[in-house]
């Protein structure tokens, strides 16, 4: 019962065994508000552990909607760049824009994502804004990745029993209580890909969702917290004007938790030109640098975080070549067609 659960939490970690029994009850639609409220406040206050969201996670995923894809994708692995969001930022949808970058490297990508909650653009926003349908069903997602190299995943499609727990995220939010719920996003992807780029906006939950993909024996990963030198704000991806703290597989196998990475775009611009007002100008934007009409830092955003995501996923052997890769796939104008393939694909859906 959450209510014995509850009460356990400011003292210890809860077993494997519990969350599973709290992950039935958050979505039993016959188990009081009161009682999810009070579980899921108290566990955000206190701080969920790295082993608590592998196994929230891993009771969740078997109730989500079978996408018909799993880990890989014609013998590659499948790469998912879902973020936490939760940064508060209304910046570019830098982690949409790298989907068409990726699969112009031939990296499959499935995106787990939904519409902005803590910003005027989500993933599912800037995808409509592009004219892409956010509502396939599992039969066309495997028509999406051959036709196109990537597909959408959208989380309340997927996952239609967090319903019950919906209006209890609504009224924690309300209140500015975040909840496990925010964080478990990337980790909630019902195709399992075996391949992950996470950005996070805390320092803190690098480390965390690193030990949180181990646990769920993700293949290969890396997780980004990026600061912008300039205004020290966190972005919630790797920057491209400033220090990145990193870790996962490749930090791993050099035996250390996490390294810091450190680009700087020449001349340094300011965080701002990032900001747009609506899921449209972050459309419009995005195919300005696909198309190489925009040069400033959000190309630089789009080109370091699709070259962590190669290093991570295998074409690249180093940031450097993944950066070389990603510009090539971007200046050659191979991303941009992978959009307009997009659009084609959604336009015929259809009919």
């Amino acid at each position: 019962m959450l209510s014995d659960l509850t009460p356990l939490i400011p003292n210890r970690s809860l077993t494997a065994e519990e969350i599973r029994h709290a992950a039935g009850e958050l979505l039993d639609s016959s188990v009081s508000s009161e009682n999810k409220t009070s579980f899921l406040r108290t566990w955000a206050q206190r701080g969920e552990t790295a082993a608590e969201l592998a196994a929230c996670a891993e009771a969740f995923l078997p109730q989500a909607i079978d996408p018909g894809i799993r880990g890989t994708w014609n013998g590659r692995a499948l790469l998912d760049c879902c973020g936490t969001g939760g940064g508060g930022l209304n910046i570019l949808n830098i982690s949409t824009g790298l989907m068409f970058i990726l699969s112009a490297l031939d990296i499959p990508v499935v995106k787990h994502g939904n519409r902005g909650i803590t910003k005027k653009s989500g993933s599912a926003d800037v995808l409509e804004a592009f004219g892409i349908r956010i509502d396939l069903m599992p039969e066309q997602v495997t028509r999406c990745l051959e036709e196109v190299g990537c597909v959408f995943l959208f989380a309340p499609a997927y996952h239609p029993t967090f319903a019950a727990i919906a209006p209890v995220r609504r009224a924690l939010a309300a209140e500015g209580q975040r909840t496990a719920f925010n964080l478990l996003g990337p980790l909630l992807n019902p195709a399992r890909p075996d391949a992950r780029l996470v950005g996070v906006f805390k320092p803190e939950h690098v480390v965390l969702y690193a030990k949180a993909l181990e646990q769920m024996n993700c293949p290969l990963f890396s997780v980004a917290c990026g600061e912008d030198a300039a205004s020290g704000r966190m972005l919630g991806e790797a920057s491209a004007n400033g220090t990145t703290l990193l870790s996962g597989t490749l930090r791993h196998a050099q035996g250390e938790p996490f390294e810091r990475l450190e680009r700087k775009t020449l001349p340094p611009q300011n965080i701002e030109t990032l900001f747009v007002q609506n899921a449209e100008e972050s459309a419009q934007r995005l195919v300005a640098i696909l198309s190489r009409e925009e040069q400033g830092l959000g190309r630089e955003m789009l080109l370091i975080n699709a070259a962590v995501a190669a290093w991570t996923h295998g074409p690249a052997s180093s940031l450097e070549e993944g950066l070389a890769q990603s510009t090539e796939a971007l200046d050659s104008g191979r991303a941009l067609e992978r959009l307009k393939r997009w659009q084609k694909f959604s336009s015929e859906a259809v009919r």
